[in-house]
């Protein structure tokens, strides 16, 4: 039978069109640009921390000075007597100190150079004592280098001369030592060109000109007959 005209397209089923997928302007699926982000910001991520794992730079160790047997590791400069008792190091019978910058009396050093460190270390003194910082060998140690100074002179008013400050050079801005023969703490931090002193827990020395050496030896004074000075628990961190 003949259809009617138009018949065939009304009469025969529609058919839906197939659902296509969102698309961005290039013509790729969306979430296919969604994913393609995601991925390239988490590889630039990892990538980021593993670069900055790989150029940070681990964190120095301490490293004693004394291992409370014996004076390895340390030189004996121009006599003085330096014993280990009790795992402690003790120095008594000093000699020939003075203030004269070009004469050096009795002193203990390390036996190599240091530049940038934190020095620590605990001490108990019975009169005079100090501990040189970068100081060469050649002249006195307190002024090749730089000296703390260390004294029996508790609630003594701060000055250059006495204990906690630089040599000479600057006052510690309060007096924290000790009674006679206690022990006392400190620690020493030098970089470039600047020391600063902790003592018994307290900030007292922040000298930023400290340019008389990049480098020297670490040193323990020894300074007269009378005196006696002990040292224990000495530790650097090289910077």
């Amino acid at each position: 039978m003949a259809g009617l005209p138009g018949c065939a397209t009304r009469c025969s089923p529609q058919r839906r069109p197939l659902r296509k997928e969102r698309t961005g302007q290039t013509g790729t699926p969306c979430f296919s640009l969604r994913r393609m982000k995601y991925l390239t910001l988490t590889t630039l991520l990892l990538l980021g921390l593993a670069a900055g794992c790989s150029t940070s730079t681990p964190r120095q160790q301490a490293k004693s000075l004394f291992n409370g047997r014996d004076l390895a590791g340390w030189v004996v400069m121009y006599g003085g007597e330096w014993t280990v008792e009790d795992g402690v190091l003790v120095g008594r019978n000093g000699r020939d100190w003075s203030t004269n910058p070009e004469v050096s009396g009795s002193w203990l050093r390390s036996d190599r150079e240091y530049g940038d460190f934190i020095l620590e270390f605990e001490y108990a003194i019975q009169g005079n004592s100090g501990v040189f910082l970068r100081s060469g060998t050649e002249r006195n140690p307190a002024f090749t280098g730089y000296e703390m100074q260390i004294l029996s002179d508790a609630g003594r008013a701060p000055s250059k001369g006495s204990a906690g400050g630089l040599y000479d050079v600057v006052a510690a801005t309060k007096n924290m030592s000790r009674p006679a023969g206690e022990w006392n703490q400190v620690r020493i931090t030098y970089q470039g060109t600047r020391v600063q002193i902790a003592w018994n827990g307290e900030p007292v020395v922040d000298y930023t000109d400290a340019n008389r050496s990049k480098r020297g030896f670490i040193g323990l004074q020894n300074h007269d007959e009378r005196c006696l000075v002990k040292f224990r628990n000495l530790r650097i961190t090289e910077l």
